[in-house]
């Protein structure tokens, strides 16, 4: 029964989702039919879960079989918890709490006496039995759901409303399936963006609108019907928290063709490499499995702009750095999504615009209201500043500051960063600043930290968030860490108590390991938490898979492709290279080579000229709010015998604000009394970390194992948020052998995989840890050594570099998963590479491109210079809104067709055809130089990082790339291969 239903509740279709253990007729009848049992129906299930209590057993607790293995269940948690018949039925008890007219409604138990044929003798002994085993078995449906890594849902068994035991089927009982769809498209409407935690209060206040009015719409009728009972609806916000906290964006789609201005949103990305600057970009809500186009309305005529898959279920622009940033962020945008017209969207631009940090979209996101607490950037006109920055002066937590002169700003605009609103104004305040007026009155925040991409919500625990709690008129607020996932004071380990509304707890001093905690917020001294999160931290200490083990690991084979060297593929060949190792390689050629000649620096050219944006939008007109700061709200007309109500909700007919007016008088007094402002200097101000996360990212990908480019994209954009970091930290990880990277008939990553951790000899007595790493890891691997070797770590790249010397216990190290080689690999991979042409031969053909400019690779200068044609031999570069890296042939000159590569071999290949490798060696310091931005590609690279075990040293004053300690008969095959 337990696994029929798992398979039926909790599948691989609710990978990600809260999952629920309450089942509807239908379910029941799916699950019984799925485990063969002829009764079908509710009493057929009740009759399996009475089978599994020992009810009218004398001297044995009612519950002791199932304690008994949701106990042994603790040890393995992956296997199918036993008592998951139990847990439906509890949840089914708890649904017939909101429908059963025959019994008090808050009398939970009645309902499962009767639902399990509990004799009224016994009652009292299984109600107290269940307390004291109720965390046991909840404990086992979450703890199952944690360790599959929410590939089977996420776990929302926590008890609500206050209630320690009943509160947790009440839980799973309170919101039904189809009354999830109608919260999303609640979320949606409200602006509430996926993933963000409010306070159950704050909940309460966007719900009540839409539950209270008639029709209810989007929420169901149902949930309308139980929000009038006040326990009704205090498990309903409460459930509503936790389905906004784990709600991936699904559902932005439903209401984006009604409102396509609501749901399509700016996006930010602060860059940091290669220098400071910001780009902006648009969220579209629409879903699409790849790549996909933009028809933006410009005027008279349509602008086509690619687009391409993002998280959560949206997309974004492929090609912004080619739009306007002004255009993005000024004007006024129109549009349909995809080749059909059912997909429209539009984005009316504002005065002062707030972008929240978003995990999921690795970004900052365009929201309606600033959220309580939340790290934040701040968008706005520059004639908006000083009413802007008073009002950051008197209501942010110290430590904001605008960015001054940063690129990418658009003339007449301003942003601001570290923005965390810790108060709301108490008076009237301009329209320009109501999205910087929050609507939560209280909150608790899991703010910063290293978040790590996955199913479920987790930190790194190398770097954990802080927790920040807010309670507007509190004269104390308390924020508490327990271990585990519910509050036990037995289990505290951490905590802060502060006078006032504002209260920071920094997790990073907290010697915090890999596992759940509990955070709680608690205000006044109170015993009650007012508000909850729970915390997961994970490492590469306890990795989502083991990489030995897993089947997804890459390797790069000599039979799978003539471009073999470039994009890894799936473990399915005999010979391949994985890593460091190396399986079955032959050399391609036994005859001499050509000395490597010694490196000459070449003479730069100076750079192109930029490419024009392209505008994407329409300009507001000068007598728009935009450029006026006057705002025209348009408010709903009051009909004849209407009954007021509390607030009534206008609109700003050019930009789209929403402003909420009072409706009544008494609602008008009411918010005449709204909470005071506390004192912000008393608030400890923001502290901006001035170290990239390098090796907490490193720790990530190992935690995480493999995955797509878009995984590791969110990692990298925690360490700088570009996606032109991005693709050089992937491949200077590559090119070490710490990971092996698929790609496509495009050379365009598609999968990554972390290699397997193994020692490459460096030197005599002397290895180089490559692959897969976690602290643990490093830890055993001392003690193996015992005395015999010793662990120096270094820096290499921004990473930390693992280095033994001394000697090894082969057999020892291989036991516990780390490999040894005997001899470097470097030769053996060196010999066994094609020659550049038979690379360039393979590259995948297709017709030039659409361009608004086109480049080409000087050979001589190693620089991109204007192209005045396209009928020279070479390599170009196609610019659009984004870049397209080709060779020509003479073929290809002839038949119109090009031969795609990206920004690395295309360079090499157009050198080696002009007879002047791009490489060369310098005798002094043994090493391989190259010129900057031209490093060699994949395997190519790799022959020559494993040699030292070091990445590639950027030399960026001279503009040159070393590979060091590379020995002089490797640096002889790697130039024969990009020779010829």
């Amino acid at each position: 029964m337990s696994e029929a239903i798992a398979d039926v509740m909790f599948g691989s279709s609710q990978a990600g989702r809260p999952v629920y253990a309450l089942a509807d007729a239908e379910t029941v009848r799916n699950v019984l039919e799925t485990a063969e049992f002829e009764d079908r129906t509710l009493t057929g299930l009740s009759a399996v879960v009475r089978s599994s209590l020992q009810v009218d057993e004398a001297g044995v607790t009612p519950f002791h079989w199932q304690a008994e293995a949701a106990q042994r269940h603790r040890r393995s948690p992956l296997e199918t918890p036993p008592a998951l018949p139990l847990l439906v039925a509890l949840s089914i008890a708890a649904e017939q709490m909101h429908s059963d007219g025959s019994l008090a409604a808050h009398n939970y138990y009645s309902r499962l006496h009767q639902l399990l044929q509990v004799p009224a003798a016994e009652s009292s002994r299984v109600e107290n039995d269940y307390r004291r085993v109720a965390n046991l078995l909840w404990g086992s449906l979450n703890s199952w759901l944690e360790a599959w890594e929410g590939e089977r849902g996420i776990p929302t068994a926590y008890a609500v409303g206050g209630h320690a035991f009943i509160g947790l089927p009440m839980s799973q009982a309170v919101v039904r399936q189809h009354d999830r769809a109608g919260l999303h498209e609640l979320f949606a409407i409200e602006g509430l963006a996926p993933g963000l935690r409010i306070s159950p209060n704050d909940m309460r206040l966007a719900m009540d609108p839409y539950a209270t009015a008639t029709p209810s719409l989007p929420l169901s009728s149902h949930l309308a019907r139980l929000w009038r009972n006040p326990a009704a609806r205090e498990r309903i916000v409460d459930a509503a928290c936790l389905e906004l906290e784990a709600w991936d964006g699904s559902g932005i789609e439903s209401v984006a063709s009604a409102r396509p201005v609501v749901t399509t949103r700016l996006l930010a990305f602060l860059r940091t490499f290669p220098r400071k600057s910001i780009e902006f970009n648009l969220m579209f809500p629409y879903r699409s499995k790849g790549p996909d186009i933009a028809r933006f309305q410009v005027a008279d005529e349509e602008l086509i702009v690619p687009t391409v898959a993002g998280p959560g279920g949206s997309t974004r622009l492929s090609g912004a750095e080619g739009v306007s940033a002004a255009s993005l962020v000024g004007e006024q945008l129109t549009g349909k999504f995809g080749d059909n017209e059912s997909r429209p969207f539009g984005r009316r631009p504002k005065r002062v615009a707030p972008l929240r940090w978003d995990d999921l979209q690795g970004a900052f996101v365009e929201i309606e209201r600033i959220s309580l607490g939340e790290d934040s950037i701040v968008l706005a006109r520059s004639d908006a500043r000083q009413r802007v920055e008073t009002h950051l002066e008197a209501h942010a937590r110290p430590g904001w500051h605008e960015l001054v002169d940063l690129p990418g700003v658009p003339d007449g605009w301003v942003i601001y960063q570290h923005v965390q609103i810790v108060s709301a104004p108490t008076r009237q305040r301009h329209s320009d600043l109501l999205p910087l007026a929050p609507r939560a009155r209280t909150s608790l925040t899991l703010r910063g930290g290293f978040v790590l991409p996955g199913l479920l919500r987790k930190w790194s625990a190398m770097e954990p968030p802080e927790a920040v709690a807010l309670a507007a008129g509190a004269s104390s607020v308390g924020v508490r860490v327990y271990r585990g996932s519910r509050i036990d004071p037995a289990k505290l380990i951490a905590e802060s108590l502060q006078p006032g509304e504002f209260a920071v707890l920094p997790l990073i001093d907290q010697g915090l390991t890999d596992g759940e905690y509990v955070v709680a917020m608690f205000v006044d001294d109170t015993n009650e938490p007012s508000s909850t999160a729970l915390l997961r931290l994970r490492s590469a200490s306890t990795p989502q898979l083991r990489v030995e083990d897993a089947d997804t690991r890459l390797v790069y084979s000599p039979d799978s492709s003539p471009r073999w060297p470039l994009a890894a593929v799936p473990a399915e060949w005999p010979s391949h290279v994985n890593g460091a190792r190396t399986v079955g390689l032959e050399p391609r050629f036994d005859g001499g080579t050509v000395p490597m000649p010694e490196f000459v620096p070449r003479e730069h050219s100076a750079s192109t000229a930029p490419v024009a944006k392209t505008r994407v939008g329409v300009p507001m007109a000068r007598d728009s709010c935009l450029i006026t700061g006057m705002h025209r709200f348009l408010l709903p007309p009051v009909l004849p015998g209407q009954v007021p109500t509390r607030s009534i909700v206008g609109e700003c007919m050019t930009c789209g604000l929403v402003r909420r007016f009072a409706g009544t008088p008494w609602a008008a007094k009411k918010k005449d009394g709204a909470a005071r402002t506390i004192a912000v200097p008393e608030i400890p101000p923001v502290i901006e970390s001035d170290e990239p996360g390098f090796e907490v990212a490193f720790d990530a990908l190992n935690h995480v194992g493999a995955g797509s480019f878009g995984v590791f994209e969110r990692i990298a954009a925690q360490v700088e948020g570009s996606s032109l970091f991005a693709d050089p930290l992937l491949r200077r990880l590559e090119v070490v052998g710490h990971v092996d990277v698929a790609r496509d008939d495009y050379l365009q990553v598609t999968d990554w995989a972390v290699n397997t951790s193994t020692l490459v000899p460096t030197g005599d007595g002397l290895w180089v840890l490559i692959g897969s790493r976690s602290i643990a890891r490093v830890e055993r691997l001392k003690e193996l050594l015992g005395t015999g070797a010793v662990v120096r770590t270094s820096v290499d790249a921004e990473l930390a570099r693992v280095e033994v010397v001394g000697m090894l216990p082969v057999g020892l190290l291989t036991d516990a998963g780390i490999a040894v080689l005997e001899t470097s690999p470097v030769e053996e991979i060196a010999e066994a590479l094609p020659p550049l042409s038979e690379v360039a031969t393979s590259l995948k053909r297709i017709i030039v491109p659409s361009h608004r400019s086109a480049e080409f690779w000087d050979t001589t200068s190693a620089s991109w210079q204007p192209a005045m044609s396209l009928v020279r031999v070479g390599s170009y570069r196609f610019k659009d809104l984004g870049s397209t890296y080709a060779i020509r042939t003479a073929d290809d000159i002839a038949s119109g067709t090009i031969g795609l590569g990206n920004a690395q071999i295309v360079k090499h290949i157009a050198n080696s055809w002009a007879g002047d490798p791009l490489v060369g060696y310098n005798s002094r310091s043994s090493s391989v130089v190259t010129p900057l931005g031209a490093d060699l590609p994949a395997l190519y690279g790799r022959a020559l990082a494993l040699c030292s075990g070091r990445a590639p040293r950027e030399i960026v004053n001279y503009r040159m790339l070393q590979y060091p300690s590379v020995p002089r008969t490797v640096a002889d095959i790697i130039y024969d291969r990009v020779s010829r």
